[in-house]
C-alpha cells in the first residue's frame, strides 16, 4: 500500500499549480484550492494511505481534467440530465 503525508501531498500540489498555473489560469486555480480540504484534527506529518489523500489534496489527475475538458452545451445538457435522473426526477 501506498502513504504519503498531508504535507508531502501539499507540496506536491502547489508544484503542480506553478507548473500547470498558465495552462488551467486563474479559474483552475480556484477550483483546484476549493477542493482541497483541511481537516482540523489533521496530524500533517503522519502517513496515510494514497486514498485518504486523494480524497483531501487533489494532484496529478484533477489537472489533467481542467487542461482537457472543455465543456460544450451538448455537456452541460447531458450533466443537467444525469444530475436530474440522480435525483430521481426521471
Amino acid at each position: 500500500m501506498f502513504e504519503m503525508t498531508f504535507n508531502e501531498a501539499l507540496t506536491i500540489q502547489r508544484a503542480q499549480m506553478a507548473y500547470y498555473r498558465q495552462s488551467i489560469g486563474r479559474k483552475g486555480v480556484k477550483v483546484i484550492m476549493a477542493n482541497t480540504i483541511y481537516p482540523v484534527d489533521i496530524q500533517p506529518d503522519k502517513l496515510m494511505t494514497i486514498s485518504d489523500i486523494n480524497g483531501l489534496v487533489p494532484r496529478g489527475g484533477s489537472f489533467e481534467v481542467l487542461l482537457s475538458y472543455r465543456p460544450t452545451e451538448y455537456d452541460t445538457n447531458k450533466h443537467a440530465w444525469h444530475d436530474a435522473i440522480r435525483k430521481g426526477f426521471f
